[in-house]
């Protein structure tokens, strides 16, 4: 029991890299939005954007059971505060943003003009290694190439202007099965998601499904929340990335989760500021455990403390909604992350199944 592997793989990596390149830091994830569209409209019955910028699409099944899939569509990224008078901009991080990342960095600035390409440096300019400790997320700064505030202005930037950290996709390893890129958090999962409602497209027994592409998972994970309250479904998993820390130097008992290894189902997780989480439906977990078994498809699991998912917020809403998470193992998240594409392609496998298996 299993599905073309190869050709999904090669799915992957026609459409990831336009994908990874859509501009969709938490909040403005419209341009992401518009790509999913144009790859699902053939394989959903209906679809709409609401208030919060969650594309949900709605595939008709036997009317047994209502199931909502989760992938979110934001990236971390910053956005503009302050111009000075010299050109340069100053920003906040929306989501997961760390200083250590941010070195040299190309970004790409948003306006209603268009994008513009910039760099990220640091107020005293040197080579990082060099420094004692990582500087403050406020001492870096943006170059857009401006002369002044009011160039920079003439440019189309403003305060408010959504700011992309930009990392080209590229395939690693002797067969080109590892992938890296910006935003595989969550454009990764995304792909997943899409390529699940293909596959269910002309499959006659199946539950209700509600594709939910979310927004603002990276700022506490609110579109999925919404979502979830106006839904109502028996049954949300939701699809994003785990920790994969498999380095060296990193002792067995710190592994979270490893490369080519399967995809990972979640028992539980914490935000590492906050109570909030999930302990994953025991139903759900077994479930997703019996489907992988019998399909042969290796999978790990995962307990973790330092961060959380769609279903911290889905499985709290509506009296409470029976959750759990598939998760893509990938190294160096919100940095320049990196994944399997044979666990990407298993992760799929899993879902299709599981969603079978509550027909």
């Amino acid at each position: 029991m299993s599905l073309d592997r190869k050709a999904i793989g090669d799915d992957f990596k026609k459409d990831i890299a336009a994908l990874c390149a859509t501009h969709g830091v938490s909040g403005f994830e419209d341009e992401t939005i518009g790509l999913i569209k144009n790859m699902i409209r053939d394989h959903v019955d209906e679809m709409d954007v609401d208030v919060m910028k969650n594309l949900i699409a709605f595939k008709k099944g036997n009317g047994k059971a209502k199931v909502m899939i989760v992938a979110h569509t934001d990236e971390i990224g910053l956005i503009v505060k302050r111009i000075d008078s010299k050109g340069f901009l100053w920003f906040e991080v929306l989501g997961g943003v760390r200083a250590q990342a941010l070195f040299g960095k190309h970004v790409v600035v948003k306006t209603a003009l268009g994008k513009l390409d910039g760099l990220v440096n640091y107020v005293k300019p040197g080579r990082p290694d060099f420094m004692e400790q990582i500087p403050d997320l406020q001492d870096f700064f943006i170059d857009v190439g401006a002369k002044s505030r009011e160039e920079a202005e003439e440019m189309g930037v403003e305060v408010g202007n959504p700011i992309s950290i930009d990392y080209p996709v590229h395939f690693l390893g002797k067969d080109g099965s590892r992938v890296a890129g910006k935003a595989l958090d969550n454009r990764a999962c995304v792909f997943q998601l899409v390529e699940v409602l293909k596959l269910l497209k002309n499959e006659q027994n199946k539950p209700d499904i509600y594709a939910v592409f979310s927004s603002q998972e990276e700022v506490g994970c609110r579109g999925a929340k919404t979502a979830a309250y106006n839904l109502k479904p028996d049954i949300a998993i939701s699809l994003d990335i785990a920790i994969a820390n498999d380095l060296s130097d990193v002792a067995d008992r710190k592994i979270i989760t490893a490369l080519d290894k399967g995809p990972v189902i979640k028992i539980m997780d914490r935000s590492k500021t906050s109570s909030v989480g999930v302990i994953s439906t025991p139903s759900v977990v077994d479930g997703m455990k019996k489907v992988a078994r019998e399909a042969g498809i290796p999978y790990q699991l995962e307990v973790y403390t330092a961060g959380t998912t769609d279903s911290a917020t889905v499985h709290l809403e509506k009296g409470g909604i029976a959750s759990g998470a598939i998760l893509l193992p990938t190294r160096y998240v919100h940095s320049y992350e990196l994944a399997s594409v044979h666990d990407l392609v298993a992760g799929i496998e899993l879902l299709y199944f599981y969603i079978k298996a509550l027909s």
